[in-house]
């Protein structure tokens, strides 16, 4: 049984703002465009709010693609042709040595591992994981994130729609600012993709003025009316930065700051379900998936090749079961990311490490261990999700991860009795959305609890732990991107004038 069709009534604002954009132009226009691979989760989460036509929503985003310049106008905008109809599309193009300051270093080498740093130290804990980069020796990189900042608030606001804003993700937390100090006079929402850091720790592992600045960008989201995090524990930690930034707690739901009351809660981002069941019941199987599992039981990672995925780590505890004398066969497929980006080094000698010793352990008892980069098409990454016997995320922090509820939905269009089970790391805002769900086929692993990882992956690999059930499959249907976008929008709109 897959999960029923849920109808909600999208509240949809009038401008998104993303780093990325909608789509990037591979090719010149009059050529075909390449068929898109698997998604990333902040284009699956926002896509369900995205209303098309003349009328419908502005998304403003990055001109980065190699042929971007060629579909726009002199003002950078374009109608985006998408699976739905003609998306209004505004694009801010770049130099690359601005682009590299502000994305290179700032959002990915500064921001994304500090805002990781949610309950040890990662740096220390791992050895892959990089320490936030020293802004001291980044010279103008500051600057650029904030002239970067102010262009994307500057394209906003010069597209005229005044109702509402939505903006996300950590590359933009100082867009809200800069939109109130521009002048907008609409709603302005800010969504935080990724976890939120501990105070302590991030006073920590930030080196030079990085603590103060990690402070400036908490001040900017503050320009916000809603900010809106993925779990009630981010929700503490943030508010625990704000007040350090200088924001005074108001009744545990909103700061006050800058004369004005900022609402801080917690959204936990959904999927789009129904399309991902749609995929499942049509997709034909994953081959080198299918070609496995007529000999062992299948345990298969697919995420992207980040080092907060905690792939080393599970690695190490496959290898561990197969020391033990499991028989189990494995394949981990990592989408290629944040290409060009410092500090991905370590990480990947990490992996083929780990993957050295897993092999050479599955060897020992006749399995097969696959770990390699591959970007998926959406039809394999959702056969994937549907197939494999055991469906095992990691991360060691994430904001939502998406994937485990992804595999919810692919598992449960099989018969209940040929359903498999999923891990998910505990630090991840799936593992709090989600939390009473064990008996339900979602299970929380501690990625550096080798021998937990280990015990919890035998039991599902002995058919000892309960399988995907209808009530999970349901529960992540009812609380789906559509229910996501609807609560926070509604909940932006409800504070207007």
């Amino acid at each position: 049984m897959c999960p029923a069709a849920y109808t909600w009534s999208v509240t949809t604002a009038d401008v998104i703002i993303a780093n990325r954009a909608y789509r990037d132009h591979a090719v010149p226009p009059g050529e075909e465009e390449p068929a898109d691979t698997g998604r990333g989760g902040l284009l699956v989460a926002v896509s369900p709010a995205v209303v098309t036509g003349a009328g419908g929503t502005t998304w403003v985003g990055a001109g980065r693609g190699p042929h971007d310049r060629a579909y726009v106008d002199g003002r950078g905008d374009e109608m985006l042709a998408t699976g739905s109809g003609l998306l209004r599309h505004r694009r801010v193009f770049f130099d690359d040595v601005s682009w590299e300051r502000f994305y290179g270093t700032v959002a990915n080498a500064f921001l994304w591992p500090l805002l990781h740093q949610v309950r040890v130290p990662l740096a220390e804990r791992t050895g892959y994981v990089p320490r936030p980069v020293n802004l001291d020796e980044a010279a103008g990189a500051w600057q650029a994130f904030e002239d970067a900042n102010r262009a994307y608030a500057g394209a906003t606001v010069d597209a005229g729609r005044g109702e509402s804003a939505w903006v996300h993700d950590y590359h933009l937390g100082l867009v809200p600012a800069y939109l109130r100090e521009a002048g907008y006079r609409g709603r302005i929402g800010f969504f935080l993709h990724t976890p939120v850091p501990d105070l302590a720790i991030a006073r920590r592992v930030a080196s030079g003025q990085g603590f103060e600045r990690l402070l400036d960008w908490v001040r900017g989201a503050l320009g916000a009316d809603l900010v809106g995090l993925q779990s009630p524990a981010d929700v503490a930690r943030f508010a625990a930065l704000a007040d350090v930034a200088g924001a005074r707690q108001g009744d545990g739901e909103t700061v006050a700051f800058e004369g004005r009351t900022v609402r801080l809660g917690a959204y936990p981002v959904g999927i789009d379900a129904d399309e991902v069941a749609r995929v499942a019941r049509a997709a034909p199987g994953y081959g080198m998936l299918r070609s496995l599992k007529s000999e062992a039981p299948v345990v298969a990672g697919l995420e992207r090749q980040d080092y907060t995925k905690g792939i080393p780590e599970r690695l190490q505890a496959m290898a561990a079961l197969w020391s033990a004398g499991h028989r189990f066969h494995y394949i981990g497929l990592a989408s290629p990311t944040r290409g060009g980006v410092p500090g991905y080094e370590r990480f990947n000698a990490a992996i083929e490490a780990s993957l050295r010793m897993a092999t050479a352990a599955a060897e020992r008892v006749g399995c097969t261990c696959i770990q390699e980069a591959a970007a998926l098409q959406w039809e394999e990454v959702v056969a994937v999700l549907r197939d494999a016997d055991i469906v095992c995320t990691s991360s060691i922090a994430d904001g939502m991860n998406l994937v485990p509820l992804q595999a919810a939905i692919a598992q449960s269009v099989k018969l209940p009795g040929e359903r498999g089970v999923i891990t998910m790391g505990r630090d991840t805002g799936a593992a709090s959305a989600y939390a009473g769900f064990e008996d339900d086929g979602l299970v929380t692993i501690d990625p550096f609890d080798t021998a937990g990882f280990s015990r919890a992956l035998a039991a599902a690999i002995g058919g000892k732990t309960p399988a995907v059930s209808d009530r999970l499959a349901a529960a992540v249907g009812r609380h789906d991107a559509r229910s996501w976008g609807s609560r926070f929008l509604g909940d932006l709109m409800e504070g207007r004038p």
